[in-house]
């Protein structure tokens, strides 16, 4: 249902432990737990996760991705797709009622706060 991408510079600062602590000060009442490589944010029925992702692959699909982002320099560019790494955000819950829109928008917004993070909507595409 909601998707976001977390393209990371190489010099990125993100580590899922603190974005586990981060969204728990932003989730109170929820709970966020983090197994393995993924951290997720749930409660009751609805969830939505944090994967961090890496590979060959991350850079082919990043290097599709940053030549349809306006106002993304070359350099920063090339930063991003060096790097190889990338946080996945998203739930398969349905939310027809948008209740969990603004937890969605929380989630990118701890998402954006480390430094070296470029949040991306994967499909329109365009910046966060």
């Amino acid at each position: 249902m909601y998707r976001a991408l977390g393209l990371l510079r190489p010099d990125s600062d993100f580590t899922l432990d603190e974005a586990r602590t981060r969204l728990a000060a932003k989730f109170p009442g929820f709970s966020v737990a983090r197994e393995g490589e993924t951290v997720t944010v749930s409660k009751g029925d609805w969830w939505i996760a944090l994967a961090l992702a890496n590979g060959d692959h991350i850079r082919e699909e990043t290097n599709g991705l940053v030549g349809h982002l306006a106002g993304i320099e070359p350099a920063e560019a090339e930063a991003l797709i060096a790097s190889g790494r990338r946080v996945e955000v998203g739930t398969d819950v349905p939310d027809p009622f948008m209740e969990h829109f603004n937890d969605y928008l929380f989630v990118v917004e701890v998402l954006k706060s480390f430094n070296g993070v470029l949040a991306v909507d994967p499909n329109e595409p365009g910046v966060l």
